[in-house]
């Protein structure tokens, strides 16, 4: 009986930890689960990532069975360093609900350095603001406490556009159709050591979207990562 429980304890373990990762871009991802910042509901959902049979990882901002919403996360298993990244993306980038980040960056693991360091940031978001530009470029210094951002409007009606990251040992840039020629990059002080890459969905300071509508944006790698 003692073996019994112990077989079926370990498959009923095996099945949460296959259920909380997924195959994307060619590449395994972890889910967030349980609670924790920076999402304002204190809540993520297992069950807000997917992929379809096209390639698009969706990921939706859900309101739960109890009424309150659920933010959602992904973290790549594997770690990425300089080179050249391209994502599609769809999803309301004009329009987004001032209190929800969609957010596709590379994070420094422990052993890399602290938070709010070395990170390289594409973020669309308005951080609380109604009328705030929506599309946000930021790079962490990765010497210390410290960030470079620059921020780019577009038209309310904007729902699809792609958006290109270049890392390298000494300088960041990014590019993207909504740039309209514009050239945004940083030069110094950057992470120079392999980061992972997290795309999340969530929620700034409120606990739910000002207008209270489920949220989802798909983003799919123009290459394999």
């Amino acid at each position: 009986m003692k073996r019994l429980l112990c077989a079926l304890f370990a498959l009923l373990w095996m099945s949460v930890a296959a259920a909380a990762q997924l195959e994307w871009a060619g590449t395994g991802w972890r889910i967030r689960t349980g609670t924790g910042k920076p999402c304002a509901s204190d809540r993520w959902n297992a069950n807000g990532a997917w992929v379809d049979a096209d390639g698009w990882l969706h990921l939706k901002l859900a309101r739960m069975p109890d009424g309150e919403y659920a933010c959602v996360e992904i973290e790549s298993i594997q770690r990425f360093g300089f080179g050249h990244y391209a994502f599609e993306v769809r999803g309301p980038i004009g329009s987004i609900d001032p209190d929800v980040v969609f957010g596709v960056f590379m994070y420094p693991p422990a052993d890399v350095g602290l938070d709010g360091t070395n990170e390289i940031d594409i973020e669309i978001a308005r951080w609380g603001e109604q009328r705030a530009p929506q599309i946000n470029y930021t790079v962490w210094n990765r010497g210390g406490i410290g960030k470079r951002h620059a921020a780019l409007g577009v038209p309310e009606d904007i729902a699809e556009s792609t958006f290109a990251l270049t890392w390298q040992h000494d300088y960041v840039s990014w590019k993207s159709p909504l740039q309209q020629g514009q050239t945004v990059s940083f030069r110094g002080d950057i992470a120079d050591r392999p980061q992972t890459l997290i795309v999340n969905l969530w929620l700034f300071r409120r606990p739910s979207p000002r207008n209270r509508k489920e949220v989802e944006f798909m983003i799919k790698s123009l290459r394999p990562l």
